[in-house]
This record gives structure tokens, C-alpha cells and sequence, in this order.
């Protein structure tokens, strides 16, 4: 047996994981080396004093512990909260679907799904390229905005670089505040 093998087989000996067969020829080898003899004693005086180390967990301790933690976002809702989202994706999913079957009827039966196919794709690219010049045109606008603002008195840029900042500040603020656990728990009891 070399000693890597012998290392590996002596963490599994000291879990107490090592089957009986193994553990004999684990021995065999401990009694002529000295470097694993070494490392098997480490090992174990490691063991010995980090069992001597270990808390009492009283009982119920991980139920306490997970029943304290803050509801997450999608749990601290209302399940009727989630109607509307749900109403809206089937009717967007409904609409497709009706969009879909006409075009395949007003193409006809031969090669139906390949031209509905099509047209979704022209769709798609139109509506991209529709976006795309709205926010183009939005930049634009916005950078004419501020060019005014900077040129007409630099005094209201720093009063809205100001005004931004402390609304963003206020904003990460909302979102980091910390909830009760009392608070939690009442949402949670009351779904």
C-alpha cells in the first residue's frame, strides 16, 4: 500500500467508515511507517480536541432558528396576489396563440407552421427594431435635456445630482431595512 492511499483510508478510519478488511491492511501498513503512524496520531489527537469542544444544541434549536427568519418576498405575499400576474400571462399566452392560428389558416395548408413561424420571427424583428429607435430617441432627448440644464446654470445640476443621490440613498435604505422577527412570523401566520 503506498501512504496517499494510506492518508485517505486513515480519515475514513478515524470517521469510523472504514470497512473491517480495509482497516487491517491500514494496520499492517501503520505498523511499518512512521510518517502515517504520525499523521494517523495528529489526526486523531485533532479529532480529540475538537470533540472536547462541541456545544449542546438544546432540541427544536433548528425549528427556533428557521421559524426567526424573515418571510421571503414570494412567501410574504398573498397567494390571491398573485391573480392578476397569472390572469395576465394567460391572456398574453391566449393572444399568441389565437395570432398564431390565424396566421397559419391565412397561409393555408401547406407549410402553415413555417410561415406562422416566419411571421413571428418578422414580428419579433420589428418590434426590436421599433425599441430600439424609441430608445434612441429617448438618449437623445434626455442628453438635450441635460445639456440645457448644464448650460443654463450649474447650480440646478448639482441640486438635482443631489436631489438623485439622496433619493437613491433613501431608496437602498427601504430595501435593506431590516423586518422584525415578530413582524415576520405574524405574516406567515396569517396566510
Amino acid at each position: 500500500m503506498d501512504c496517499a492511499t494510506c492518508q485517505k483510508w486513515i480519515d475514513l478510519d478515524l470517521e469510523g467508515e472504514l470497512p473491517a478488511a480495509e482497516r487491517r491492511e491500514l494496520a499492517a501498513h501503520l505498523a511499518g511507517c512512521a510518517e502515517c503512524e504520525k499523521v494517523r496520531a495528529e489526526g486523531a489527537a485533532l479529532l480529540a480536541s475538537l470533540a472536547g469542544d462541541r456545544l449542546a444544541v438544546r432540541p427544536g434549536f433548528r425549528d427556533a432558528v428557521m421559524q426567526a427568519l424573515p418571510a421571503a418576498g414570494w412567501e410574504a405575499r398573498h397567494p390571491r396576489a398573485w391573480a392578476l400576474p397569472l390572469a395576465l400571462f394567460a391572456l398574453v399566452g391566449g393572444a399568441a396563440a389565437a395570432l398564431f392560428g390565424i396566421s397559419a389558416a391565412r397561409l393555408g395548408a401547406s407549410g402553415a407552421l413555417p410561415g406562422a413561424a416566419v411571421a413571428l420571427i418578422d414580428l419579433l424583428v420589428s418590434s426590436l427594431l421599433a425599441g430600439s429607435g424609441l430608445a434612441a430617441a429617448s438618449w437623445r432627448g434626455l442628453g438635450a435635456a441635460l445639456g440645457d440644464l448644464l448650460a443654463s446654470a450649474p447650480s440646478r445640476f448639482v441640486a438635482l445630482a443631489v436631489l438623485t443621490l439622496a433619493l437613491h440613498w433613501l431608496l437602498l435604505r427601504l430595501l435593506r431595512r431590516p423586518v422584525p422577527a415578530d413582524e415576520a412570523n405574524g405574516r406567515r401566520g396569517t396566510r
